[in-house]
């Protein structure tokens, strides 16, 4: 089955379920080679099955995820597949981005990004005209295709907006059932408004999802496993798609079982409601609302 899309006003679009790749290859800190080959069989088996949406970023295993990913792309047809990376904010002055841009290309063995995202808001220090300059350039000169952003607040997405003639098509933010942070600051609601989408990832909150009594309820209902139904309470919602890493076919089967169906609204509101310990902060990346900074 096709992985249905979201469509903008503006045309992007993008699939409700893309693949994940962190910790694939490594952590933040060092490159792991040790299980190479089953990642590169995990990522190739999520394509075999009709995933198109690849994340990945630069910070990645030092850049050794974007290598596997490179590894397990590299005889699928191109035009088909929509690549993400994500530029660290240590990378975000003018001419550091552009340079690695062009080494997310290299490792990627790909000659363009259909969306690259800034991973945070730039560094203290550097100016976020200038990131955005280089974004726009980018894209200028075909080696980006769209310009995103990850973890941002609301004043943040104006600022960055602002500096920049491209549209700003998604903000990748930790969003699930037992994460609200976005709900809470308005983060959800001005990208619903502004005809921008959000990439929920860390979707399954997999600790809370197994004590989540009115979870297991929905499930029985709808004849369907715990994870399919979190995953289906959030690509339900208007402007939201999400990404999971899955290591073994089981659990990508699992996770596309979320697909070719929909909650009812009073379901959806249910679980809304009553689904316990709401996180109103990320505990993995909470967005920070200090600092903001004119254009």
């Amino acid at each position: 089955m096709p992985i249905p899309t979201k469509t903008l006003a503006s045309g992007f679009s993008l699939p409700v379920y893309g693949l994940g790749t962190w910790e694939m290859g490594g952590d933040h800190l060092a490159a792991d080679y040790a299980q190479d080959e089953k990642w590169v069989r995990a990522i190739r088996h999520a394509l075999e099955s009709g995933v198109t949406h690849i994340d990945t970023a630069e910070m990645y295993g030092v850049g050794h995820t974007e290598e596997l990913v490179g590894r397990a792309i590299q005889d699928v047809d191109r035009p088909s597949l929509q690549i993400v990376s994500k530029v660290m904010g240590d990378h975000q002055g003018y001419d550091d981005l552009l340079r690695a841009c062009e080494a997310s290309l290299k490792r990627l063995g790909t000659n363009y990004l259909d969306v690259y995202l800034l991973h945070r808001f730039p560094s203290s220090g550097t100016d976020i005209r200038d990131t955005m300059k280089a974004m726009d350039r980018l894209v200028a000169e075909g080696m980006v295709r769209n310009i995103g952003v990850s973890n941002f607040t609301v004043n943040r997405m104006k600022v960055a907006q602002e500096c920049t003639g491209n549209k700003i098509v998604c903000n990748q933010v930790h969003y699930s059932l037992g994460c609200r942070e976005v709900v809470q600051r308005g983060v959800l609601e001005y990208c619903q408004q502004n005809d921008t989408l959000i990439t929920a990832w860390g979707p399954l909150g997999k600790g809370l999802l197994k004590t989540a009594n009115v979870l297991h309820q929905m499930a029985d209902k709808y004849d369907k496993t715990p994870y399919q139904v979190a995953l289906n309470w959030l690509i339900t919602q208007s402007y939201v798609v999400t990404i999971s890493k899955t290591s073994t076919p089981e659990h990508l089967t699992e996770n596309l079982g979320a697909l070719g169906w929909q909650l009812l609204a009073e379901d959806w509101q249910r679980l809304a409601d009553e689904f316990p310990h709401q996180m109103m902060v990320s505990n993995r990346v909470p967005l920070d609302y200090e600092a903001i900074r004119e254009p």
